[in-house]
Formats: structure tokens, C-alpha cells, sequence
């Protein structure tokens, strides 16, 4: 049966928990969130900047039975845990990869409420129920991430089978795309400013909260900086697929960056890419040197 609600899981996804009584003042002291505001209600993302104040790893930031989880692409975590560990030697901590200890599920769609009875309603926000925690997430006015043990976890995606279609972690992330969420990834860590990014627009920044690692340049570019380029969502078609951190071109030369994309079709690809505002509205963008793969802006 086709179903227009969809069910993934992310396994693509790594779980770097944080334990120990100086968790939150090592994690205050290194995220762009704040920590006050993180609890079993509440989840946010991050960035890990490094003193330059580029982005070394974005994560989402959570607590599950106590404990501090940043959730992000397997691919960074050990470059994430290697970027904390800097500073964890100066606080009663422990950083663990947790990523085989806890499943994650995504689900997009309304038909979800026939598996839970209680769902979070804010995007960012969380409830435990069934021994595992549901996050609502601002992919969609529908999208939801549960996380838990393996078996409870398998468990609730056979029950939402029965309503939604098992789609590629791919189709999950060009629904992130479309939101404007990027990741960060070990080929574009230490490339971008948090607001090259517009992580100040989804709740990732913190600007009253005090001084953590590449707080003044980030502070500097919110109050009196002016952003050169910015983070936009398009849209190419491409025997060969787009590569993170790759160069954008136009007539003149490389004007921009690819940041993260999706493949949502035979050979098309939807794209997150930092361009400058004049290019954005310019005709002549291409993925390649040799303009021969054109990008449509789509906003």
C-alpha cells in the first residue's frame, strides 16, 4: 500500500553522549546554544566553532536519561569528539560514541498520532513516552525523530509501517534541505560562520548566554558585521553527483560553495549552497568548472 506519510531511519546519524557532572558547563563553554535552555523538554541545535569562529561540527543537542547526546553525522563525530576532547580534560567528563547503544526513527506525516497518543507540538521540543523520547522537528509542520533502545525502537516502526511508506535516508534529507538545515561534514568542517549558514534563524545561537569558544567573531558579525554571502536552496541536474565543500562557479570564475545536498531524482539534486546576494540573483551558476551543470535558485 502507498502512504503519503513517510518513515526513515537514520543511521547515517552518530550519537556523541556527554556525561558526568561538568557536561553542561564543558558543552556551555564550547556550543553556540545554550545549555540552560537544553532539558528532557527541550532540544536545540549547536555549532562547535573553533576560536576563528567557524563551524568545526553542528549537532543536535539533547538529553536522554540525564545524559547530554549530540546527535550528528557519523561521518564528523570523530572529528566532533577529537574538537571536545581539547577541553574535556578540564572537567570531571566523559565523551562516549554512543550511536550502536541508541536507535533513531524519523517520521514524517499526520498519521502518526495513531501510534502515539502525545506528540510535541514546538518545533524543538520533546516528551518521553514508551521509554523513549519524540523530538518535533522543523523539517516539515509534521516531522518527528524518536530515539531509544534497538528493541523498543523496532517495535514502533513496525506499528508506523502500517501508516507510512519506509523511504532512503536520502528522501529524509532533502526534506532537511528543503528546510534549510545543513550538516556539517569532515569536507566542510572549519569552512563556514555559523551565520553564513542561518543558524541564528533556526534557534542555533545563543547571544546573551556568555563567552564560549569563537563567541566575539560571532558576536562581532550579529551586531556589526555584514555578511558577505548566504545560504541558498537550488536545484542542478548532474550525471555526476554534487561534492561537499566543492566550488561554484559563474562567468567570472568561483563565487560560492556547495554546503550539502540531496538526491531527489534520477540525476537531480537539490542543493544548499553560500553564495553572495548579487549572484543569487544572477543568471549563470554552475556546478562545475566548465559550466556545463547549470543551478537553478530556488529561495
Amino acid at each position: 500500500m502507498t502512504h503519503s506519510d513517510i518513515v526513515a531511519d537514520l543511521d547515517h546519524l552518530g550519537l556523541l553522549c556527554v556525561a558526568g557532572e561538568g557536561a553542561k558547563k564543558l558543552l556551555q563553554g564550547q556550543l553556540t546554544c545554550n545549555l540552560d535552555e537544553i532539558s528532557p523538554q527541550l532540544s536545540r541545535l549547536g555549532a562547535h566553532c573553533n576560536p576563528q569562529g567557524r563551524i568545526i561540527s553542528l549537532s543536535r543537542v539533547l538529553m536522554y536519561q540525564n545524559q547530554y547526546y549530540l546527535q550528528l553525522p557519523r561521518a564528523i563525530l570523530a572529528t566532533a569528539l577529537n574538537a571536545l576532547k581539547k577541553y574535556a580534560v578540564f572537567f570531571k567528563v566523559t565523551l562516549t560514541d554512543a550511536s550502536d547503544s541508541l536507535s533513531r526513527l524519523a517520521y514524517s506525516g499526520t498519521q502518526i498520532n495513531k501510534v502515539f497518543t502525545h506528540l510535541p507540538t514546538e518545533n524543538d521540543a520533546v516528551i518521553e513516552q514508551d521509554n523513549i523520547i519524540i523530538i518535533k522537528l522543523p523539517n516539515t509542520a509534521a516531522s518527528y525523530e524518536m530515539i531509544g533502545d534497538p528493541a523498543t525502537i523496532a517495535a514502533i516502526e513496525k506499528k508506523l509501517a502500517l501508516y507510512a511508506n519506509k523511504t532512503p535516508q536520502n528522501t529524509w534529507k532533502a526534506l532537511e534541505i528543503a528546510a534549510g538545515l545543513p550538516g556539517i561534514y569532515p569536507e566542510t568542517s572549519e569552512k563556514f560562520l555559523p551565520h553564513e549558514l542561518n543558524l541564528q534563524l533556526l534557534n542555533a545561537i545563543s547571544f546573551d548566554k556568555g563567552c564560549y569558544t569563537g563567541q566575539e567573531i560571532i558576536a562581532r558579525m550579529q551586531y556589526k558585521g555584514k555578511l558577505k554571502k548566504h545560504t541558498y536552496r537550488a536545484k542542478t541536474l548532474s550525471a555526476t553527483p554534487p561534492q561537499l565543500g566543492a566550488d561554484i562557479t559563474n562567468n567570472q570564475g568561483i563565487c560560492g560553495t556547495i554546503v550539502d545536498f540531496a538526491e531527489v531524482g534520477y540525476n537531480i539534486y537539490d542543493l544548499l549552497i553560500l553564495i553572495t546576494e548579487t549572484d543569487a540573483t544572477a543568471a549563470g551558476l554552475f556546478l562545475d568548472a566548465e559550466r556545463k551543470n547549470a543551478i537553478e535558485i530556488l529561495g
